[in-house]
């Protein structure tokens, strides 16, 4: 499949190889991917790149592993074909790979993820627990306000949207032109987001329609998710018990697109963090209602490259969409399926396993046990002589010595 380099290995496996006993002993120790700690959204992509570019080993279709793709995306961002469109892909600017070849072509990847889970009707996951933590309302339906209520609906409320605009979007239906993100990609991904039983009311300007007072007197907590008309960096900050301000106060929601270059370059910039904003605004809000502090979640330490064997790897070249794609943002072929699942076999795997056996091949006493796929091998340190070979020949960094 290409993600791993055709060359000639010595066999060394030998459980009665003799030498010297070390007291260092290797260890799997999982380091953070550049490409997830640059993403805005947190986007896991190499837990799902690896999988989809060795979707055979796993025993599944290429149908399957896009599947499998796509719900590992909308864990955390419900939009991958409108993020996969107008985000600006730090990912890849972090990506490891460009220090051999080039960066693996990620939006483009998550843009193609995102159309197959649209052509295919997808849905997003319900929880499996009743909507029981209670009642939360969420004012604005922009990309923040609708990703703050799929993630307080991931975590068990009910939740209402509020929205003076007759259709809920904001900045990605309001403020970017169409040949950029046309309707046929709004649309499906907010509905499958209303569709997990979020009460919308479109065209309700709240203040007018409905007072904050009754706001605050029927529901748990209330998020202002209130857009980006004005400033380019999304702030959340505590208003008072139960209610979060995210942006600043919007003006009039346009009736046409915006076409003014630089205003538009800003929006673009700002949907990705709004989808971030939201999701930390629900789990903020959560914490307090449950009285409890707000998880702090540490990740591991970035792997470089220089910690890596890039020359393991193959050189492989970037694919891109193609002239005629290009032209037309609504195309769900931006890659052809053999040519994205190529493109995800470039994924180097930094910091995580991916089976490629150099460990196995090089161990010299028989430390390594195969594990069934997916959880790849098993260390039997009572047969190790701490040689390091493991430590030296990991291409992806994943083994380290202790």
């Amino acid at each position: 499949m290409g993600l791993f380099k055709e060359v000639k290995k010595p066999l060394i496996r030998d459980s009665k190889a003799g030498g010297s006993v070390s007291s260092h002993r290797p260890a799997y120790v999982e380091k953070n991917a550049p490409c997830i700690a640059g993403c805005t959204v947190g986007n896991h992509v190499r837990d799902w790149m690896v999988p989809l570019a060795q979707h055979s080993a796993y025993g599944r279709t290429s149908d399957e592993a896009f599947t499998v793709a796509w719900h590992a995306i909308v864990e955390r961002n419900p939009f991958p074909a409108i993020s996969g469109r107008v985000c600006q892909h730090p990912c890849e600017a972090n990506c490891n790979r460009k220090g051999k070849d080039a960066p693996v072509a990620v939006q483009l990847l998550e843009r193609f993820v995102g159309d197959f889970g649209t052509a295919h009707n997808l849905k997003l996951a319900k929880p499996e627990t009743a909507q029981s933590a209670g009642r939360v309302a969420v004012v604005g339906a922009g990309p923040s306000g609708l990703s703050c209520a799929y993630r307080l609906v991931q975590l068990g409320y009910a939740v209402t949207l509020f929205d003076a605009a007759p259709l809920p979007g904001g900045m990605m239906r309001y403020r970017i032109p169409r040949e950029t993100l046309p309707l046929a990609v709004i649309d499906p991904e907010i509905q499958n987001v209303l569709d997990l039983g979020i009460d919308l009311h479109a065209g309700c300007v709240v203040g007018n329609d409905i007072t904050q007072e009754s706001l605050h007197s029927e529901y748990r907590a209330v998020i202002y998710a209130i857009g980006l008309q004005k400033t380019a960096q999304m702030q959340i900050r505590r208003e008072g018990e139960g209610a979060y301000l995210c942006g600043e106060l919007p003006a009039e929601a346009p009736e046409a697109p915006c076409e003014t270059t630089e205003l538009v370059s800003r929006i673009l910039n700002t949907v990705t963090p709004a989808i971030a904003q939201g999701r930390r605004a629900a789990e903020d809000i959560d914490a307090t209602l449950r009285g409890v502090p707000l998880e702090q979640r540490i990740a591991p330490p970035v792997i470089k490259a220089d910690h890596m064997k890039l020359d393991w790897y193959p050189a492989l070249q970037r694919h891109e969409a193609s002239p005629a794609v290009a032209d037309s943002a609504a195309s769900p072929s931006c890659l052809a399926d053999e040519d994205a699942i190529a493109e995800a076999a470039r994924c180097m795997s930094c910091g995580l396993c991916m089976d490629c056996e150099t460990c196995w091949m090089y161990c010299s006493s028989n430390c390594f046990q195969k594990l069934p796929k997916g959880e790849h091998y098993k260390i039997r340190l009572e047969l190790c002589s701490g040689c390091g070979k493991c430590v030296e020949a990991c291409p992806c960094g994943y083994i380290s010595a202790n």
